[in-house]
């Protein structure tokens, strides 16, 4: 079990003996939490330049050595600055500066957004293809995927699973954190698909065997945390058995979706 955990910590900060490494330092520059989980995964640091602005906070899977590093936005002037030899964009960005990084011949990629692990192989596709790198972490990320559908499909008696975050939002099916419960071994006890904010009076009357919650702790502050306030709620929280996911671990459907699905999975293990 803990060889098996090893595997999903490496995939989120990958320990090192598959991080790619050239003789010419790349420059890499990542402007979002989503991008910097994957650039952490696949480069060394000194291929790094620059996470996203957002790296020193507490969402960030970055190592505290990183908080000293220049922090990098959408934005082209702070860009250029950073001289990068590529530039990774979260879903959507990038709209304003590409035209000038094209003119000064600097590559960039724009990252997916998906909902499913599926789309974990597909971006670490184009990261490597804009990297002109081995494709390891693609076929590892397939690798523990099926690993992790294979186990899960091998269950009987699945257990409901409940996902709460700090706003009281959950998640049905075509969301990352269904795909997750599934590939744990679990029912998803919502299903009404994408991400909603259910009464509190339904989330009360659901009977979930198991509660994931996340962004209880590591989340921004909102005016609306039903989970954190509301009473009813922290009571039906605190009646089940519950594991809570780093809300680092999924800020996008990236290299942390497999640590989030073994912590779901070890939950779920735990509940027989």
């Amino acid at each position: 079990m803990r060889a098996f955990a090893l595997i999903f910590s490496c995939l989120l900060v990958a320990c090192g003996a598959d991080k790619i490494e050239d003789t010419a330092t790349r420059r890499v520059v990542s402007t979002s939490l989503c991008g910097d989980g994957y650039v952490l995964s696949m480069l060394s640091e000194d291929n790094i330049s620059a996470l996203s602005w957002q790296s020193g906070d507490k969402l960030s899977t970055a190592p505290a050595r990183f908080k000293h590093k220049p922090k990098a936005r959408d934005d082209i002037e702070t860009l250029l600055a950073l001289n990068p030899t590529l530039v990774v964009f979260g879903p959507g960005e990038g709209t304003a500066a590409k035209p000038l990084l094209d003119k000064r011949g600097i590559n960039y990629v724009n990252l997916d957004w998906g909902e499913d692990f599926e789309n974990v192989w597909k971006n670490y596709a184009l990261l490597r293809g804009a990297l002109n790198a081995p494709d390891v972490h693609e076929q590892q990320a397939q690798i523990d995927f099926f690993t992790l559908q294979n186990a899960a499909d091998a269950k009987t008696n699945k257990p409901n699973v409940l996902y709460l975050s700090a706003s009281g939002g959950t998640a049905g099916p075509g969301t990352y954190v269904d795909a997750s419960i599934r590939a744990a071994g679990g029912v998803n006890i919502i299903t009404t698909p994408g991400w909603h904010t259910p009464s509190i009076e339904s989330l009360v009357a659901l009977k979930p065997d198991l509660i994931v919650t996340s962004f209880f702790k590591d989340g921004y502050a909102s005016v609306n945390q039903a989970g954190l306030r509301n009473k009813v709620l922290q009571d039906k929280i605190n009646a089940i058995p519950r594991v809570n996911v780093p809300g680092k671990l999924w800020p996008c459907a990236g290299p942390g979706l497999y640590e989030a699905t073994h912590i779901i999975k070890t939950a779920i293990e735990e509940l027989n």
